[in-house]
């Protein structure tokens, strides 16, 4: 090991003691702590400017030696070496072991519905897992994965790996947004470590201190204007399901699945606005579980609803999650020239956009449903200057 031979080498560190349930000191001073009674122990320090994380094991003893050894280690070596040296297990896994993605897998789909997380971002989420542990072992089923082999080492491998041998900026853009997509979805897998409380979770540890790569934000941009002009020009000819879809996203801001569970009652029309109330129901939870509302025209209301083909629920074809009417409001749009991603959803940020210029951000917030005004202001809110295209909602 290469010793540390920079000046001030002696304090690269500065210990952090306000964490845990259970805390020791050794009599070098070098403070540890145990988040749960009878789990293992965990070094926490800073190195290099961020937290870092180093399980210790069960028996508080051998704990207290070995902090003070990475602490010694941290005063004289670089950051790198000690962090692959002691960031990982130093104790039996037989006596309290990590979880494999199995059990992950078992626990979450038996607390998704108390935990409010819906099938969607579940599968998401352990996806986005199955996909790590693919990298770290190079092996299709990873069903057996030990998460407590996840050290800051492995995460920044798989981050590497990733972007070796790309050449181009925007690619490399692109996959830098997509691992910070990897990580934030990893982050919020393992936000409730109390619901694995029979295993050792000292590895989330590890992937809550992990950074973003910064300035990777992509704003919204408005479309160009003649393609806003064809979907106003197209809404009218439709009919049904691709009707509603079309005029609810472009109109209101609603997203795909709310459109799918919207129901006339939902409906408020006694103002001067019409007024959509986006409410939970036994087999819909609006997203982060959090109801809402949206307005719009009264007059766009009454024809949705006037030419809506269901009774109830507005969308009549509900096989598959919808998929027939969605499928035909896709082939629709990408035929007049969207070819974004998610045409659908593009509507929706038009409808923010729009309400953002003409009421205000925290009206268009408000609207579309945002925890964050962030969210709205760089994904969903782009100026529109131009009173041509500020009028198509009101012709």
């Amino acid at each position: 090991m290469k010793k540390n031979t920079t000046r001030g080498a002696m304090k690269p560190h500065t210990s952090s003691h306000k964490v845990g349930t259970l805390t020791a000191v050794s009599s070098k001073g070098t403070r540890i702590y145990q988040r749960n009674a009878g789990g293992t122990w965990t070094y926490k320090t800073k190195m290099g400017g961020k937290v870092r994380y180093f399980p210790l094991g069960l028996d508080k003893k051998e704990a207290l030696e070995l902090a003070d050894t990475i602490r010694g280690h941290a005063m004289l070596y670089p950051i790198q070496e000690v962090l692959d040296m002691f960031q990982k297990k130093q104790f039996a896994k037989s006596k309290v072991p990590s979880p494999t993605i199995a059990d992950v897998v078992q626990i979450l789909e038996d607390s998704r519905i108390s935990s409010g997380m819906s099938k969607t971002t579940l599968k998401s989420y352990l996806d986005n897992l199955r996909k790590f542990a693919r990298f770290v072992t190079g092996k299709k089923e990873v069903s057996d994965f030990d998460l407590g082999s996840i050290t800051d080492a492995t995460i920044r491998k798989f981050k590497t790996d990733s972007l070796k041998d790309i050449k181009d900026e925007g690619l490399i853009q692109s996959r830098k947004r997509t691992l910070n997509s990897n990580i934030r979805q990893l982050k919020a897998l393992f936000s409730r470590p109390s619901l694995f409380d029979t295993f050792d979770m000292d590895f989330v540890e590890v992937i809550r201190s992990q950074e973003f790569f910064k300035g990777m934000k992509k704003l919204y941009r408005l479309p160009p204007r003649d393609l806003i002009q064809k979907t106003f020009d197209l809404w009218p000819t439709t009919e049904g399901d691709v009707h509603t879809l079309i005029g609810i996203a472009l109109h209101f801001g609603l997203r795909r699945t709310e459109i799918l569970h919207l129901r006339r009652s939902w409906f408020d029309l006694s103002g001067d606005k019409a007024r959509i109330n986006v409410v939970a129901e036994l087999d819909f939870k609006p997203k982060g579980g959090h109801e809402g509302l949206t307005m719009g025209s009264k007059s766009v209301a009454k024809a949705i609803l006037n030419k809506a083909s269901g009774d109830d629920y507005l969308i009549k074809d509900r096989a598959d999650k919808g998929r027939p009417a969605f499928d035909a409001t896709l082939k629709v749009l990408r035929d007049i020239g969207w070819e974004r991603s998610s045409p659908l959803h593009e509507l929706r940020k038009l409808f923010g956009s729009y309400i953002a210029s003409t009421e205000s951000l925290y009206i268009s917030q408000k609207f579309l449903r945002h925890a964050d005004a962030s969210t709205t202001n760089d994904s969903y809110a782009d100026a529109i200057v131009d009173d041509k295209v500020k009028n198509l909602w009101v012709a």
